[in-house]
């Protein structure tokens, strides 16, 4: 009687939806390392992709939608790109659909037009609250949906979830490795320092892209203007003694800012920059609309990041409400987004490895949980 008693108890933990989500989590995971390895799926069941298109305001948004097969309805997940030139054909996403397919999720991962040619701009944040809408009203899909952002889509995604007419129906966030507050973030890209938790300047070497592109996307969110030609004329490497006897304070300001190096310096030079460029940088950053977010949040950042320093996480935990925040962790095994990081397992770092791998393994399955 005892054996059947356990027995019983045992299949019943099987129905509950702690072990259910373990297991589908266990076997995401193991589908992903498959596939990465050997381009093969340890998940015999089949899905469907499609490329699908959806109106925003006055334009079409394409995505890839990723499904299980058969005609239930299945919890919904919102992938999006970061900054890579494929977008939402990046390789790693393209591993990523199917295996959540397969594993009993709907994924639709948008194309963010301007993300994918390394810009931040507002319109891909009405991507993303349009391709929620799209799929919350799929009959393939059961309302549960979850946002997932990646680098410099984290933030993107966070500020979607906190717009009005989706904010409440946003089951959880997953923001790995993005920026809570943009003006903290450049500043630390223009100055090679990010101010740690003590208010402390550290060194830090972003990755050279960022300090390559940020003059002129800088310079894009300024009215135009002659002096946006002027600096234009100057990032591009023109007559510059002229052009910048043609600035105006404001204009000044962002050529002197773009060649600190000196922290106390740059957040002066801050506050002298074109009003319209600073407006259009809030408008980019989580920090003022956190008091919006009514999600649940999942957060992880890298210690060995160069894109963004992971103080900008440490940032979002402190300010999120406790009550939505159920998962927060710093990495230092793998660099920035690369997890695959994990799977190169030494002796020498053996036991650190197995830790952060089942850390990212928590990651993933509060995100699940939160969306089932």
């Amino acid at each position: 009687m005892l054996i059947l008693i356990v027995l019983a108890l045992l299949v019943s933990a099987l129905f509950t939806r702690p072990v259910q989500t373990g297991l589908k989590t266990t076997v995401l995971l193991i589908d992903l390392g498959v596939s990465y390895k050997w381009k093969a799926s340890a998940i015999p069941r089949g899905f469907v992709i499609s490329q699908v298109t959806y109106p925003c305001n006055n334009r079409e948004i394409i995505a890839n939608l990723y499904r299980p097969v058969g005609i239930r309805q299945h919890p919904g997940i919102i992938l999006a790109h970061g900054a890579v030139r494929d977008g939402k054909d990046d390789p790693a996403l393209l591993l990523a659909g199917p295996s959540l397919a397969r594993a009993g999720y709907v994924v639709l991962v948008p194309q963010l037009d301007n993300l994918a040619k390394f810009q931040l701009h507002p319109d891909d944040i009405e991507t993303l609250v349009a391709s929620f809408k799209y799929l919350s009203e799929q009959e393939f899909c059961n309302k549960r949906i979850g946002m997932l952002g990646v680098c410099l889509s984290a933030p993107l995604v966070l500020l979607a979830a906190a717009e009005p007419s989706i904010s409440r129906n946003v089951a959880i966030i997953g923001f790995w490795g993005g920026y809570y507050n943009i003006n903290d973030w450049l500043q630390s890209v223009i100055t090679k320092h990010y101010i740690n938790n003590e208010e402390q300047p550290v060194p830090w070497e972003p990755r050279s892209v960022l300090t390559e592109k940020l003059p002129a996307w800088l310079t894009e969110f300024i009215p135009d203007s002659p002096e946006k030609f002027h600096l234009k004329e100057i990032f591009s490497g023109g007559s510059a003694d002229f052009a910048q006897s043609k600035l105006s304070p404001e204009g000044q300001a962002l050529h002197e800012l773009l060649a600190s190096r000196d922290p106390a310096r740059a957040r002066e030079l801050w506050t002298k920059l074109h009003f319209d460029l600073r407006q259009a940088l809030d408008n980019l950053s989580p920090h003022l609309k956190i008091d919006q977010l009514h999600a649940k949040i999942a957060i992880i950042h890298t210690f060995t990041d160069d894109v963004i320093p992971w103080v900008e996480s440490v940032k979002l935990a402190q300010a999120v409400n406790q009550e939505n925040k159920i998962y927060y962790r710093i990495f230092h095994q793998f660099y920035h987004v690369r997890v695959e990081d994990l799977l190169k397992l030494r002796l020498s770092n053996m036991w650190n490895v197995i830790f952060e791998t089942v850390q990212f393994y928590l990651f993933i399955y509060h995100f699940l949980y939160s969306v089932r």
